[in-house]
């Protein structure tokens, strides 16, 4: 009799035992993992989803600060708690992007400052069309028109891809470049008094060249290979990825078609086509893009998609 109450204890007890066991691998792994079977979180997963929304916003935010800085003479924080510094990243922080964002804020200011000069003021078209050109070329410090200068001195000037390579590295303008850059801003200077004649139209322009001609920059890039391994050209295109080429081309096509409709979406194919067409030339001449080169596509891009609506500015 004793033999089996001692049985049916030993029995009760390692019942017992492995209750216990499961119950305690049940609470183990609720702790690790979530959500759990009753669909409940932790307390703690609001506060980590917050913090990694937190974190992919600051991201962003140095993105684009990084476009701004890149693109135009803006002040904005160089050093702040949302900035990294190059030796801590593999590729450098541009921003690409953002690069249409940044131009629809250049565009923002431009029409800002081309209202107070037609309304407050009532300045002629010619004298409008000058003080709006010299704005823009001192928002963006030259950056695109002197890349179109040296590509115009390498591109026509030198007899072999190495000299023309080296001549667009040399600081120093030839006259090739002077007469491209004085080309450009008369073109852009004649547009320009053509549109502010046209029902003020040259406001509506601005905020869709600008973004367009940025995403135009920013596919070639992409698209085509670099002429050097290393420089600024050849860091830039390290920045282009694909997503950042899907949000770039995201924000320049709804700012077209939000402001231009079907003319805005003409100038959005002109300006692409023109990039794409650029490029690949350049790519023939030179087996690559410089940086130099995206600052030309980036000039050429405007100037088609602003003749473009031209010709369509009876459809607005």
């Amino acid at each position: 009799m004793q033999e089996v109450q001692s049985f049916v204890r030993r029995v009760i007890r390692q019942a017992r035992e492995g209750i216990d066991r499961l119950s305690q691998r049940r609470s183990d792994a609720s702790q690790r993992t979530w959500p759990t079977g009753d669909g409940t979180l932790p307390d703690d997963a609001p506060q980590q989803l917050r913090s990694s929304f937190v974190s992919q916003a600051i991201t962003q935010y140095e993105e684009f600060l990084a476009a701004v800085r890149f693109l135009t003479i803006l002040p904005v924080p160089i050093r702040s708690r949302f900035a990294q510094t190059a030796e801590t990243l593999p590729t450098p922080i541009i921003g690409s992007g953002y690069f249409p964002l940044v131009g629809l804020l250049l565009g923002a200011l431009l029409v800002l400052w081309t209202l107070f000069l037609s309304v407050s003021l009532r300045l002629p078209s010619l004298l409008l069309a000058v003080l709006v050109l010299i704005v823009q070329s001192v928002l963006t410090g030259g950056l695109h028109l002197d890349g179109l200068m040296d590509s115009c001195d390498g591109l026509f000037g030198g007899t072999s891809r190495e000299r023309k390579l080296e001549i667009m590295r040399d600081s120093r303008v030839g006259s090739f470049g002077v007469l491209g850059g004085a080309c450009t801003l008369l073109f852009k200077f004649a547009t320009f008094v053509t549109l502010a004649d046209s029902n003020y139209l040259l406001p509506l322009a601005l905020l869709m060249v600008l973004p367009l001609a940025r995403w135009a920059m920013v596919l070639a890039v992409y698209v085509f290979p670099s002429a050097r391994s290393a420089g600024l050209g050849s860091n830039f295109r390290q920045t282009v990825t694909r997503p950042r080429l899907l949000v770039a081309a995201l924000i320049s096509l709804i700012v077209v078609l939000a402001v231009g409709r079907l003319p805005g979406l003409a100038a959005w194919v002109g300006g692409t086509l023109a990039a794409l067409i650029v490029g690949a030339w350049a790519t023939r001449v030179l087996g690559g893009l410089t940086g130099d080169i995206y600052g030309a596509i980036e000039e050429v891009a405007e100037m088609v998609a602003l003749l473009l609506l031209v010709l369509l500015r009876f459809w607005f």
